[in-house]
């Protein structure tokens, strides 16, 4: 059961692989600029830089670093690129992934072009940004289901593809600020560094003088170590180191599935709940999360006390159920696309037609697809970007990519549904997972992951939307629940 309880760690991931490399401030304030000037010092024209990335002191792969000068039969300017190849621990195996970036600089280090692409077991994601005018860009995406370009323009943030290929250099100031925005997330990224001053830094049984600093990823902490010229020498986050090592060294490293996981080493201790989809309330009391990372919802009810936050969730089995079609006046949202939620497409609409037939009731219409995804989705830990067209073409996928599928499927048919974030029990923990809240005449919760009709009461709700995962580890380090009671 377990494997059906692994959360979006993917976007932390990422963000996590390249936190080093987003390093664009200047000056003791926030500098907005997408120029790359200020990142590289003038005489840094050859950079050649491997790190071993390791998960809890346990080795899982490298990223390497390359920059060098574009000859003039390539119009001058730099290259730099970043290959990170890693094995992920999950569930006791070792998944691959491998990411690449590159980024092609004019003269004067201003971006002409990027490139991204992530590849996973069955899986592959590639974006290519190009400057057109001014702050005029196009974006292209390509993934297992899709081919698609589209124009984007801003004026003051630093665009980026997830993040910019690393610098592996850090201005070193006593305080940076600054805004990047990823335009395949849509989404704008707040970093503070704070240089702590000189220490030093055993690397290789050798002590070397480095600068400390602490970095502030809206809430998420971590830390820098860097040389006398800002050059990356160490970084650690959320579980994760990234060292600096010889090549000769790296390469002879081994491989280990390390002994806690992602899934468990992001996930929250708790007491035993006997026959927990068979309970019908729970009430908790959850500490170190602030007052807008709980949701509350139809089923789910928030008390403030002192410091802490009482949570109740009833199960929600409906009393009112109408046939289709459902109104759509105050539901546009939960009907239209997003990101991760497709359904104008064929072979959605197709697909669903074939499991649903002519049923009007959307409860029923929820069963038939809950079975059907069971029968025909592989349930495995996956890492990828989700939508609701690519899981349909590769058919697997864990909670993030079951609950796009589902709320596409959903969608097409009219009925209103989105995408729960959140922790859900099991064998004494809380883990971090995804679920479908649908409209069917009243509100109710589905879990197609972990096959439940009806979610059971320790589905605990904190945000919506697949595109706003990042904002839970804010809260991981601080975050502690306690039951108090259950029926």
């Amino acid at each position: 059961m377990r494997k059906l309880l692994y959360f979006r760690l993917i976007f932390l991931f990422l963000f996590l692989l390249s936190f080093s490399y987003l390093f664009l401030g200047e000056g003791p304030f926030r500098y907005y600029t997408h120029s790359y000037s200020s990142l590289i010092p003038s005489d840094l024209l050859i950079e050649d830089s491997w790190y071993g990335v390791y998960f809890q002191d346990t080795f899982i792969g490298y990223s390497h670093h390359f920059m060098r000068i574009r000859d003039r039969e390539e119009d001058g300017g730099y290259i730099m690129k970043n290959d990170t190849n890693l094995k992920m621990p999950l569930l006791g195996r070792l998944e691959p992934l491998n990411i690449e970036t590159e980024a092609r600089l004019s003269s004067n280090y201003s971006l002409i072009e990027g490139k991204f692409k992530l590849s996973s077991k069955n899986y592959f994601f590639t974006a290519f940004l190009k400057n057109k005018k001014a702050n005029t860009y196009s974006l292209t995406i390509k993934t297992p289901s899709q081919n698609i370009t589209k124009e984007i323009t801003r004026d003051k943030e630093i665009i980026t593809l997830f993040s910019p290929i690393s610098l592996n250099y850090i201005p070193l100031r006593k305080e940076i600020s600054y805004i990047f925005y990823d335009p395949i997330l849509n989404r704008k990224t707040k970093v503070l560094l704070r240089n702590r001053g000189r220490v030093d830094l055993e690397l290789d049984g050798e002590i070397m003088e480095s600068y400390k600093v602490e970095m502030d990823v809206e809430g998420v902490k971590g830390v820098i170590f860097v040389d006398n010229h800002g050059r990356l020498l160490k970084e650690e986050f959320l579980g994760f180191t990234f060292v600096k090592e010889d090549t000769g060294k790296l390469f002879k490293h081994d491989y280990f599935t390390a002994s806690k996981g992602f899934i468990t080493h992001f996930s929250l201790p708790a007491i035993e709940l006997p026959y927990k989809e068979k309970l019908s309330y729970l009430k908790i009391k959850m500490e170190g999360v602030p007052e807008d990372c709980i949701k509350e919802d139809f089923n789910q009810r928030l008390k403030l006390v002192d410091d802490a936050c009482i949570v109740e969730i009833n199960r929600k089995n409906p009393e009112q159920i109408r046939n289709l079609p459902l109104e759509r006046k105050g539901f546009e949202k939960y009907l239209s696309e997003g990101e991760f939620v497709k359904f104008n497409n064929p072979l959605i609409k197709d697909t669903v037609n074939s499991i649903v037939g002519r049923e009007k009731n959307p409860l029923v219409i929820i069963e038939k697809i809950s079975h059907w995804m069971n029968e025909n989705i592989k349930k495995i830990p996956s890492i990828t970007i989700p939508n609701t067209l690519d899981v349909l073409k590769l058919k697997q996928g864990d909670c993030g990519e079951l609950s796009a599928l589902m709320a596409g499927f959903l969608r097409s048919l009219g009925i209103p549904a989105y995408i729960n974030i959140g922790i859900v029990y099991n064998e004494e923990r809380f883990f971090y997972h995804a679920w479908v809240s649908a409209y069917i005449g009243e509100w109710i919760d589905t879990d197609p992951a972990l096959n439940q009709l009806i979610a059971d009461p320790t589905h605990i709700k904190l945000l919506t939307g697949l595109e706003n995962q990042f904002e839970l580890f804010k809260i991981i380090s601080n975050i502690k629940i306690d039951i108090i009671d259950y029926q």
